[in-house]
């Protein structure tokens, strides 16, 4: 729902863009397990975490010259799962950027730790034809960064900054005051 009550539908819940693929911590070590953690705002007060290891959706590699791969991520390996698999795969020394796009939405409920859950989408958003044109329109033009007059936006995907590997103490440490 739309802060006006209106329904809001959509395609793509959440993005990441230009993810470092050197910032994740892909091998964490004997007890400790590896995320994908995102962040919204910088401020104790503001700020919001979400995991999307596990968010389905589609996903591109990057190399230095542009778009290497694009992949989809469906089941319970997740985006970052299927991320996880490249850097061990054919691809492996092929990409150093990603970007994400889950089509799983942001819950406002959190885990011990206050990093935020995802709602998993099992049926396809109810949506116009319209809309779901624009909303793949809205995904190409940001992945392709394409110069359209015409700047299509996702209708309620909120956008994602990474968490680095050496931030990830201290951005959880804010979450939990």
């Amino acid at each position: 729902m739309s802060p006006f009550g209106q329904t809001v539908h959509m395609l793509v819940g959440a993005y990441g863009m230009f993810w470092f693929r050197d910032e994740v911590d892909w091998a964490p070590g004997r007890g400790r397990t590896w995320d994908l953690l995102g962040r919204r705002g910088t401020r104790r007060s503001t700020l919001q975490v979400a995991d999307f290891k596990r968010a389905r959706g589609v996903y591109v590699l990057f190399d230095d010259y542009g778009a290497h791969y694009v992949g989809l991520a469906r089941g319970n390996a997740g985006i970052g799962g299927r991320l996880r698999d490249h850097t061990k795969d054919e691809h492996r020394a092929s990409w150093s950027r990603f970007c994400w796009f889950a089509f799983d939405a942001v819950s406002e409920e959190t885990d011990a730790t206050g990093v935020r859950r995802l709602t998993k989408r099992n049926r396809p958003v109810p949506m116009e034809q319209d809309q779901a044109i624009g909303e793949i329109e809205a995904l190409l033009i940001t992945v392709m960064n394409t110069r359209n007059v015409n700047r299509m936006r996702f209708q309620a995907a909120s956008q994602w900054e990474q968490v680095s590997w050496w931030e990830r103490e201290e951005t959880l440490a804010k979450l939990s005051g």
